[in-house]
């Protein structure tokens, strides 16, 4: 006679001693939880996002190609050898046809919905990919919001029934509430390495959690150990090799792996066009140390708001600003301006990616760059000017991908992005900017 399969019948355990095992079972996705994202990255390849935007789009001469390359507008990367952490996505169109992209695509920058018109003092533009990726994995701060050196007011009040917040927010936790950013770096300096959320008290507690949880799990390990089966005993020492690992990679990350920078930031940022790269080197150092040390994940930065005319003359000199060299009318001297405007941005995005490099974690990290509109005279929202970069042998790093040939919706890549981090939807963005679900080439 042919015996039945029967778990219960050759594991004779107690609903107590069951429910023990389950307990273990998802203890250990807690504890990797509970490590820093450094030491997490080892077992998970993507922990982390940015979202970088930069406005009034970029010099791109030419339908296809143009200068969009490592050659040329992107060189800062080839010159810091980033250049395989760098992925060029081509033919990305993003935006609504009857509303202006300075306000739409820069408030949709990270939706690909559609704002909402009609009355300045209401601000809709959908939750963005960083507060659903900030839901999926929660840190000790949501996210971290860097905006541009002020808040742009648009000077001829040309769109009555758009609200200005379009133009300087690209974070929202929800359809109608912004993430109020920090564009100073000494606020930044305080909030996450002073007192209160992501400060060093905060940090040594969660370093003590950590341990007291692998304690824990020892403990009934020990104990479950002598009331279960033979049949059950080696799913039980798989599980402890598990946190055997978890501990010897704890063991790994003191308690000072949070390091605060020395000092508070010094110099003059009050000036929106003073120190406009120290201020955003200052941010980018402490945005990578705060994800080395776990206490947030999720980060957005703005390089200017939309529309806006900063003109960095420290760097460029005096002259136009960044908006009227985006209008330039086939001008030169405009051109030559805003191609060094768009160096200087790929530039601080170097810089930004050396930061995460140097502690360790681009290899765990994706980061998005992009703007408003491809062709900042004519407004254009089609093959826009877009990079992908982090680390690792599943994505096409180093390479272009995607022509402008063949456009689809730049939602298509961030649906692929919100899958690799860990948060996945069945779809993104509405309208004609609504994702396909066709995969856009970026996996290898």
């Amino acid at each position: 006679m042919t015996r039945a399969s029967s778990s219960s019948s050759s594991l004779p355990l107690s609903r107590r001693t069951v429910l023990q095992f389950m307990g273990l079972q998802l203890a250990l996705p807690l504890m990797s939880s509970l490590l820093p994202t450094s030491t997490r990255a080892q077992a998970a390849p993507r922990q982390r996002f940015i979202g970088v935007f930069f406005p009034n789009g970029a010099h791109m001469p030419g339908a296809v190609d143009g200068n969009w390359n490592f050659a040329e507008a992107l060189s800062p990367l080839d010159q810091a050898g980033l250049t395989n952490n760098t992925m060029i996505v081509r033919g990305l169109h993003n935006g609504f046809g009857d509303v202006d992209p300075h306000w739409q695509n820069t408030a949709g920058f990270l939706s690909c919905r559609r704002v909402t018109l009609g009355d300045a003092a209401v601000a809709r533009a959908g939750k963005s990919l960083d507060q659903i990726v900030a839901d999926a994995r929660p840190t000790p701060l949501r996210s971290l919001e860097v905006g541009a050196p002020y808040y742009h007011v648009h000077p001829l009040n040309d769109h009555p029934g758009y609200s200005h917040d379009y133009l300087n927010r690209i974070s929202w936790q929800s359809d109608d509430a912004f993430r109020s950013p920090i564009a100073d770096p000494r606020q930044l300096f305080a909030k996450l390495f002073a007192t209160g959320d992501g400060g060093a008290a905060q940090l040594r507690y969660l370093h003590a959690r950590r341990r007291s949880v692998l304690d824990h799990l020892h403990r009934d390990a020990t104990r479950l150990q002598a009331r279960l089966p033979a049949e059950a005993r080696p799913v039980l020492s798989t599980y402890m090799d598990s946190v055997r690992d978890v501990e010897r990679r704890l063991d790994g990350v003191g308690a000072g792996t949070c390091t605060s920078p020395e000092g508070a930031p010094a110099g003059d940022f009050g000036d929106r066009d003073a120190n406009y790269t120290l201020r955003y080197q200052l941010m980018h150092r402490m945005i990578a140390l705060a994800m080395q040390c776990g206490s947030v994940g999720v980060a957005t930065l703005m390089y200017g708001p939309s529309s806006s005319d900063l003109s960095i003359p420290e760097t460029l000199g005096a002259g136009n600003g960044h908006h009227t060299c985006a209008h330039n009318r086939g001008d030169t001297g405009l051109i030559d301006r805003l191609r060094r405007m768009n160096l200087l941005q790929a530039g601080l995005l170097a810089h930004l990616l050396g930061e995460l490099r140097n502690v360790g974690v681009l290899d765990s990290t994706l980061v998005l760059y992009g703007s408003d509109m491809s062709d900042g005279d004519l407004h254009l929202t089609t093959n826009l000017p877009v990079l992908l970069c982090g680390g690792g042998s599943d994505l096409r790093f180093g390479q272009a991908v995607g022509s402008a040939d063949a456009p689809r919706p730049f939602a298509d890549l961030q649906l692929e992005i919100l899958q690799l981090l860990g948060a996945p939807q069945p779809s993104w963005g509405d309208g004609q900017a609504a994702s396909t679900g066709a995969p856009t080439g970026i996996l290898v």
